[in-house]
């Protein structure tokens, strides 16, 4: 039964206006963003993740990198965490989410992580309060939820009960 989700957004992205940031495989992470990566592997090292689950852009993919590098942890590269693309409506990023939940929840780990974008982590925040949420004091850089590399921790206490907190930003 699920206990424990990390919900981790990428780290800094290279600012290229010549690559599509919401078309695969879309900018690279900076230097910074690899720097953030590390922090975000040091905190999430003692929290026993089973596996993690990553979109397959560039940004991260080699986000996900650093975080196996140090913690070792089996990867399953998947779309329905992808960026939200163009033409496609917050409602379907959510049922790709919906999706994604449906099966973690059935899976025999208790500890998962998911490395994704803005737009997939408000989706899963959403689906998992039933809307109940406020994440108008979680506000950051391009209106998304978790600044770079941030980490949101979904913890579930019981079938109906979860706590949500937004448990790591890295040092700028």
């Amino acid at each position: 039964m699920l206990s424990d989700l990390y919900l981790i957004r990428h780290g800094q992205p290279v600012i290229n206006t010549a690559i599509p940031y919401h078309t695969p495989p879309g900018p690279e992470l900076s230097e910074r963003g690899r720097k953030e990566a590390a922090q975000a592997a040091a905190f999430l090292a003692d929290k026993q993740i089973e596996h993690l689950f990553v979109s397959p852009f560039a940004r991260t993919t080699q986000t996900a990198e650093v975080l196996v590098d140090r913690l070792g942890l089996p990867v399953t590269f998947t779309t329905l965490v992808q960026e939200h693309g163009p033409g496609e409506s917050f409602e379907q990023v959510r049922a790709r989410i919906r999706e994604l939940l449906a099966a973690a929840e059935d899976s025999p780990h208790a500890r998962l992580a998911i490395v994704a974008h803005g737009s997939p982590i408000r989706a899963a925040l959403l689906e998992l309060s039933k809307e109940k949420i406020d994440l108008t004091k979680h506000v950051y850089a391009g209106g998304n939820p978790a600044p770079t590399c941030g980490i949101w921790h979904v913890q579930f206490l019981d079938e109906h009960t979860r706590r949500f907190e937004l448990v790591f930003k890295p040092a700028t």
